[in-house]
């Protein structure tokens, strides 16, 4: 996926201006996509080139003008393609600096490594707590149609931090189970 398409998807619900569109970066798509202002501004201007966008003007006293965003057919089009293109990987390459971390961590002292795991189950727990207090709130201020589909990128952001945790949780078992086995040579 392409900055561009979670933008047109974005602007095919609302008009928007960039500031808009990031807070709903903020409140949605960044669990799974993430963009600075900067690069939406600068990815808006290339669309509007292309025709995807349109943009209208709305003065302020006292401010910057607003400049309001909106999809075009042309851009509805480039958005529906994308969404039915069946090409994209079934498989997402994931980078990951704490997995490399722990593939590394035999040149790492032991309590580093508990640390780090702990610290990470606890950054889990929170993103977690985050994924259920947005399922909370998620159908009060959406539509039936984007909230159930919204609920499928949501429930999968559930099972892999429980995954996550169960994981680092096993890890630090192990270590356990590890160090045990150490003091009994």
């Amino acid at each position: 996926m392409l900055l561009h398409h979670a933008l047109l998807g974005l602007l095919s619900r609302n008009s928007m201006t960039g500031y808009q569109i990031k807070q709903k970066f903020a409140s949605s798509i960044v669990f799974f996509w993430d963009a600075h202002i900067s690069q939406i501004y600068r990815e808006l201007s290339g669309m509007k080139k292309k025709g995807w966008v349109s943009c209208k003007i709305q003065p302020q006293n006292g401010k910057p003008d607003k400049k309001i965003y909106s999809i075009t057919d042309t851009g509805k089009k480039e958005f529906l393609n994308w969404l039915r293109d069946c090409s994209v990987p079934s498989s997402e390459t994931i980078k990951s600096e704490f997995l490399t971390k722990i593939f590394f961590a035999d040149n790492m002292d032991i309590t580093q490594l508990i640390y780090q795991l702990k610290n990470f189950i606890n950054k889990k727990q929170h993103e977690l707590d985050t994924y259920n207090d947005i399922k909370k709130h998620i159908s009060a201020n959406l539509n039936e149609k984007i909230c159930f589909f919204g609920n499928m990128t949501l429930q999968r952001g559930i099972s892999c931090c429980t995954a996550d945790i169960k994981w680092a949780q096993k890890c630090l078992d192990d270590i356990d189970k590890y160090l045990k086995k150490q003091v009994n040579f």
